[in-house]
């Protein structure tokens, strides 16, 4: 499973590296959308591997077994009530499993993949502290701030990077060009997203119709264009992101992409939304 996982290369070599002689309890850092559960899946699946390798064979019965997601020696500790997973959580799923050894596998694994109450925190700290030798911990956070020091102590920290827009798009299957890779912002997750988003490939629309077409247009049309800026209010400074992509890439007109800029600063400044965008475009235009 680690060659299927693409970026973050010093990260799967650290978990690869360890299979062997794994560390009680590790921590993934990264922005959801990253892969920190994609590679906690790997690392969990190469450590019940029953050819002992450093990745998953993905044929023996526990590889087997653990795609069906019914692995006994592989656990996915979830919240029962809130988003978080409380202290409840944690002694039924963690702590009391604990008491017992794996059932049939080398280790019992534990992939914590939701914020942990403060008190939840607290509670486990003294299983993760003096584990059973067959106890592998995974928890998976957007943040180390959401972690108490002594949890973070007493843990591998393993810190997720943006991947490049090569890595990107080669994870998704698409052209590095697409411009859900160029604001996808290293994050495959937000890549996605975006693909599948309604309102990014409505606006992406808008910006390329306005791109190829304001140039040849008359006065009037150019400020009939604003009300369709006006319906992405909410969302216009990713709309003016896109239309700047949108006409960098097909003019070199830098008046143009000075007035998208000037419109971005200016909005972020509050400033009137309707002679913000109705400049810009005459400027796009030629018209003043």
């Amino acid at each position: 499973m680690f060659n299927q996982i693409i970026g973050n290369t010093q990260v799967k070599k650290r978990l690869q590296k360890a299979v062997n002689a794994p560390g009680h309890a590790y921590i993934l850092v990264g922005e959801a959308g990253m892969g920190k559960f994609a590679l906690a899946r790997a690392f969990a699946k190469a450590l019940q591997c029953e050819n002992y390798t450093n990745d998953a064979c993905s044929i023996c019965l526990s590889c087997r077994v653990f795609e069906s997601g019914n692995h006994p020696d592989v656990l996915y500790v979830k919240a029962s009530k809130t988003k978080s997973i409380g202290i409840e959580d944690i002694r039924n799923q963690l702590i009391l499993p604990m008491s017992e050894k794996p059932l049939i596998y080398p280790y019992k694994i534990f992939i914590v993949n939701q914020p942990l109450t403060l008190q939840a925190q607290n509670a486990l700290l003294k299983t993760i502290e003096e584990p059973a030798s067959f106890g592998v911990f995974m928890f998976l956070t957007e943040s180390v701030q959401l972690l108490l020091p002594t949890v973070l102590s007493r843990c591998v920290n393993l810190k997720l990077n943006p991947l490049t827009e090569e890595e990107v798009a080669q994870s998704l299957g698409i052209s590095p060009t697409d411009p859900a890779v160029k604001f996808a912002q290293g994050n495959p997750g937000n890549a996605k997203a975006l693909l599948e988003s309604e309102s990014f490939t409505a606006m992406l629309g808008l910006a390329k119709n306005v791109s190829e077409s304001i140039q040849n247009m008359d006065i009037v049309s150019v400020f009939g264009l604003y009300s369709q800026f006006e319906k992405w209010k909410d969302s216009i400074q990713t709309l003016l992101d896109i239309l700047y992509m949108q006409y960098a890439e097909g003019f070199s007109d830098l008046k143009g992409l000075e007035a998208i800029s000037n419109a971005k600063k200016a909005l972020h400044q509050n400033g009137n939304f309707q002679m913000t965008i109705e400049l810009m475009l005459l400027k796009m235009s030629g018209a003043a």
